[in-house]
């Protein structure tokens, strides 16, 4: 019996021994990831089973181009231009002897154009056009090798000839016989985009008039520092006038669209389906109003037919054609959330087809609904904000009908006619891949993903701090807690704060928000913290009120919501309230700040990533939304701006930024830094000089993820 014991105990021994991990911070983040890549950027053919996108089988960043074809069943690499070289389209950074030591991984293609019929697609890349057989049974064809950079290539659309922008025109050339040909001659302004008419004869043009800011983004790395410039609104400036003009594919003078007033920000012109008429979209320059119009192809007579309008800021929202064109579909928080519209092309009254506490939102990783075949295509958030299923509908709003199965993201897609279905699927434990008529398509994750203990998560909803509201959230358990049990040991805990201040990441997805935030989440919980992530104020999905509730004062009722989080945590009865954590990227950043600004003593210790600490250093559009400008509303400015708050920092802060970052300005981390300085305070940086706003290389996301981790180490244990 002695010796069973024995036995007994080493085998539990090396049981323990044995368990999986969650691998270290130098395996999570070097390529090829365990998670490996995505497929991004599904486009069916208008016409035809193809259906092609952007993806790396190996896991790697670089994206090559794959087709699969619904009614063969096979699925085609077009390219595989990782290893291509070209001494013609050297970067400045490839010149340099200092500087090409730290080149980016290559990201591979942006975006692709196919012909209508789906056996062409067009991309460039590194700034040539490249052809390609959707079937892949030939290599791609590059047609262009130019100093000149050419850029969106767009298939006429019988595919005989083949559109692109050089030198600020717009350029043809006829894939028969060679010929190329400039349609414009743009001498002030800048063409932006452009599309074919249905019948080939003809294009919609864009083109911004006037000089926008230039800033200066300097660079440390090379033998001599350089900075070049970027085009940057920041916040008071006014909106870069534009217009939309119809021109003639054999060239000719440009017919202006009259669309109410050059400054309105307008989402680009779609023509119907017959070429009778052009479809614009627009916001005002205050972006309280949003107007939809259609536009005669042949008078070029707008005519509105629908305005809505919000005294906080209206939202983009989607609008498109009816299969017919004889109407516009588009959605319209009119109800208080995002829902599916109807009007006539001739304009009357908007009919609602969708209503219910659930939203149809354009969001990073959904597609716009379609309407074909007599049915209207669309995911939404119906039932479960943390999900998104695929639906189709009617157009008078009868015969809803949920097309996907199981818990998750469902981000489905029709081809021509409806006659094949695919969809971008992810699940809890499973990251996005493809899947066409019920067959799987792609497989992204390693081997080795299955294997690695990814943290259980829980479901929650508390209540805000503030006014009550409540606020979802979803929370990452460490191997050992039961967030049940008030009996045992007091935990660590980190509250995540997701970006951009308007998207979602309480979702039942591998990889939520970001997929490198929440594999950096999954590790603290490796580490033994427990990590909060919430949908605070200003999140998706969850109607307009929630949408737009940061207005006039970010830092307010957001702010309340990750205080109410940490309600949440004190009252599961088995947290150390004294060592809580807070981290977060760009509004994330800016939160962290706010946080341990406006709320000192919460929080031992916070890292901000790239945020915003004056929101004046921020581009015009997204302040204006939310703050007005500086001019007429200053206020509003201040009390946003964790900067005007730092004398009251008593916790531990670190701060993180790129000093290359083209979104949230180094500027930002520099001043901040300065004033930490001048009022005495303890704090720590790192700085990062050859990043921008996302980091991309893996030593990047290793060392700053490490800093951050050693951090909360220091200060939470």
């Amino acid at each position: 019996m002695r010796w069973l014991v024995l036995v007994l105990t080493c085998a539990v021994s090396v049981a323990a021994q044995t368990q999986p991990e969650i691998p270290p911070l130098s395996r999570l983040f070097t390529r090829p990831y365990i998670w490996g890549t995505s497929p991004s950027s599904p486009a069916w053919a208008k016409k035809g089973p193809v259906l092609c996108f952007l993806w790396n089988a190996e896991g790697r960043r670089f994206l090559d181009l794959y087709c699969y074809n619904a009614e063969s069943k096979k699925l085609a690499r077009l390219t595989s231009l990782e290893a291509e070289k070209d001494d013609l389209n050297v970067s400045e950074d490839e010149k340099d002897e200092r500087l090409k030591r730290y080149q980016v991984p290559n990201p591979g293609l942006a975006s692709f154009e196919l012909a209508e019929d789906g056996r062409q697609a067009a991309f460039t890349y590194k700034g040539d056009i490249w052809l390609a057989g959707t079937d892949g049974a030939k290599p791609p064809f590059r047609l262009t090798r130019t100093k000149a950079a050419e850029s969106f290539p767009r298939f006429s659309p019988d595919g005989k000839r083949l559109a692109s922008l050089r030198g600020g025109q717009l350029i043809i050339q006829n894939l028969s016989n060679g010929q190329l040909w400039q349609v414009t001659d743009i001498e002030q302004g800048n063409l932006s985009n452009y599309q074919w008419s249905p019948d080939g004869k003809n294009f919609v043009i864009r083109v911004s008039k006037g000089t926008p800011r230039a800033i200066p983004l300097p660079n440390y790395s090379g033998r001599y520092p350089t900075a070049r410039t970027i085009p940057r609104q920041t916040a008071g400036d006014e909106s870069v006038d534009a217009t939309l003009s119809l021109i003639g594919a054999e060239g000719g003078k440009p017919r202006p669209i009259d669309r109410g007033g050059d400054k309105w920000s307008s989402i680009d012109a779609e023509w119907s389906p017959d070429g009778k008429r052009l479809l614009i979209a627009q916001l005002s320059p205050d972006w309280k109003k949003r107007r939809i119009y259609t536009v005669d192809a042949t008078t070029l007579k707008a005519t509105q037919v629908f305005e809505e309008t919000d005294p906080r800021w209206v939202d983009y929202g989607f609008a498109n054609w009816s299969e017919d064109g004889n109407e516009v579909l588009f959605t319209s928080e009119k109800d208080g959330f995002a829902h599916l519209y109807r009007v006539k092309a001739t304009g009357g009254d908007a009919v609602q087809i969708t209503k219910g506490n659930f939203e149809i939102r354009k969001e990073p990783f959904t597609a716009d609904p379609r309407w074909d075949a007599g049915w209207i295509w669309f995911s939404s958030t119906e039932g479960d904000t943390a999900q998104r299923q695929f639906y189709r509908i009617r157009p008078d709003g009868t015969g809803k009908e949920k097309l996907s199965t199981g818990e998750g993201l469902h981000i489905g897609m029709v081809s021509d006619g409806a006659k094949h279905r695919s969809i971008m699927r992810a699940t809890e434990r499973e990251p996005f891949d493809l899947w066409v008529d019920g067959t799987r398509v792609t497989t992204s994750p390693k081997r080795e993903f299955a294997s690695v203990p990814w943290p259980a998560v829980r479901y929650v909803q508390f209540p805000s701090k503030g006014d009550g509201k409540s606020v979802a959230a979803k929370v990452l358990l460490p191997k050992g807690y039961n967030p049940d049990d008030k009996s045992g040991k007091q935990w660590p805990a980190v509250v995540y704060v997701h970006g951009a201040g308007i998207a979602t990441s309480v979702l039942r997805q591998w990889g939520s928000y970001n997929e490198y935030r929440y594999v950096f989440n999954a590790y603290l919980t490796s580490l033994g913290y427990v990590v909060i992530d919430l949908d605070y104020r200003g999140s998706t999905g969850y109607g307009r009120d929630w949408r737009s509730d940061a207005y006039l004062h970010m830092g307010g009722n957001d702010l309340n919501d990750v205080l109410g989080a940490v309600d949440y945590l004190k009252g599961l009865g088995n947290i150390d309230t004294a060592k809580l954590g807070t981290w977060g990227v760009s509004y994330g950043g800016f939160m962290t700040a706010t946080s341990l600004f406006q709320a000192p003593g919460v929080f031992r210790a916070g890292a901000a990533w790239a945020g915003v600490y004056d929101w004046e250093n921020y581009n015009a559009g997204y302040t204006a939304q939310r703050l007005n400008t500086p001019a007429l509303n200053p206020e509003a400015y201040r009390r946003s701006s964790p900067i005007w708050f730092s004398n009251n920092l008593r916790d531990h802060l670190l701060i993180v930024h790129g000093m290359v970052d083209n979104n949230v300005l180094f500027q930002d981390a520099v001043q901040l830094t300065e004033k930490l300085i001048q009022e005495g305070k303890q704090f720590d940086h790192i700085y990062y000089p050859e990043e921008s706003h996302g980091f991309v290389r893996d030593e990047t996301w290793i060392d700053a993820f490490g800093r951050t981790a050693a951090w909360f180490e220091r200060w939470l244990k």
